[in-house]
């Protein structure tokens, strides 16, 4: 914390100046991370827009509200009781607090709905990473039989019965609006997605120079970079799998996350292997991020851990690997960290200061 607060913000800070007194001009080309911005911790650091399928996709506000609102229509839903918010709770950083989301028709889902909150910043969503953009993952859900069994054309045309609804969607698209198009749908709900990086956690203060931040916390993080070897895998700032310094893809991890509490065998889920069968990729899921993760239990795909403490146990005793169940493809070190339980709670109280305090 000392070596980035103290020698390379004010480095990153001073070199920018000195840029901009030469008379030097940034980047203009779109890249991850802006080029004008004094530091990596600044809250305007990362461009929402990078991760998009073009320039006809790119935010505008009126698309963000046309968004907010088609995320709690149930007009997309096939049933007309379902919306995006079901699964995607604001109140619980954008997660429902099961295990597993309900079905649309009963039973459960076969994951853990993970938080939305900086969902934008990742080269793949899905836990599978099995689509590129946030316009296919709402076409997925909007049209998957399990979640929302809808139609996007379907919805299309409902929605254009709605005079209000004309009026946000030539406001949002006022040059290719035409009518309602399933595109529009899938590019409003992702844009509203994308706006869901409020960077305004006690962590983020800290780093943008307000020393909010106790001695504990400190030492959390201190942890959490090194020790504990979390941020070899969730990298800072946005503590998910989008890989420094470019911030151009995100990774996928094997950690063996059990079936159960027992202990007795790797969760059957093949992960990254349903969609690309390679070896490798058996028992893969993506690295999500760690942010709000004080709001969003239960943890893991298959929702299996409660709390914090037990994801930080597992970890600390190497996963599948270090709990000698069978995996021979784990990426995830499988010997011990030895973390006294002082240090994990160090660590935990870091991670309570990547909390949002503006909520989305």
């Amino acid at each position: 914390m000392a070596f980035i607060t103290e020698c390379l913000n004010p480095l990153s800070e001073q070199l920018l100046s000195v840029q901009q007194q030469l008379g030097i001009p940034v980047f203009t080309e779109p890249r991850a991370i802006r080029a004008d911005a004094k530091t990596l911790f600044a809250p305007n650091i990362f461009n929402p827009d990078f991760f998009t399928p073009g320039t006809q996709a790119y935010s505008n506000q009126d698309k963000v509200t046309l968004g907010k609102r088609l995320f709690f229509e149930v007009i997309l839903s096939g049933d007309g009781k379902r919306s995006c918010a079901t699964c995607h709770n604001p109140s619980k950083a954008f997660t429902d607090g099961l295990p597993k989301s309900h079905a649309i028709k009963g039973g459960f889902l076969q994951r853990n709905a993970p938080t939305l909150l900086y969902a934008a910043l990742q080269q793949s969503q899905f836990y599978d990473m099995r689509t590129a953009f946030l316009e296919d993952q709402a076409r997925d859900v909007v049209e998957n039989k399990n979640e929302l069994h809808g139609s996007l054309s379907l919805a299309a045309k409902k929605l254009a019965r709605d005079t209000s609804y004309i009026r946000l969607f030539q406001q949002a698209f006022p040059i290719t609006f035409d009518s309602i198009q399933s595109f529009h749908i899938q590019n409003a709900l992702a844009t509203f997605i994308r706006s869901l990086m409020p960077f305004s956690s006690k962590f983020d203060r800290h780093m943008q120079g307000k020393q909010v931040m106790n001695q504990e916390e400190i030492e959390g993080f201190n942890l959490f970079m090194g020790k504990a070897k979390c941020g070899t895998c969730h990298f800072a700032p946005l503590f998910n799998g989008t890989v420094p310094p470019a911030f151009t893809s995100t990774e996928s991890e094997v950690i063996g996350v059990p079936n159960d509490k027992k202990f007795t065998k790797v969760d059957s889920d093949q992960g990254r292997h349903q969609i690309f069968p390679i070896s490798k990729f058996l028992h893969a899921f993506k690295t999500p991020t760690v942010r709000n993760v004080q709001l969003t239990a239960p943890y893991m795909h298959n929702g299996v851990f409660s709390t914090l403490e037990e994801v930080i146990d597992f970890y600390d005793q190497g996963g599948a690997a270090g709990r000698k169940m069978e995996l021979n493809n784990q990426t995830l070190p499988a010997e011990p960290l030895s973390l006294t339980a002082e240090e994990k709670r160090k660590l935990i109280l870091f991670l309570h200061t990547l909390t949002d305090e503006v909520k989305m």
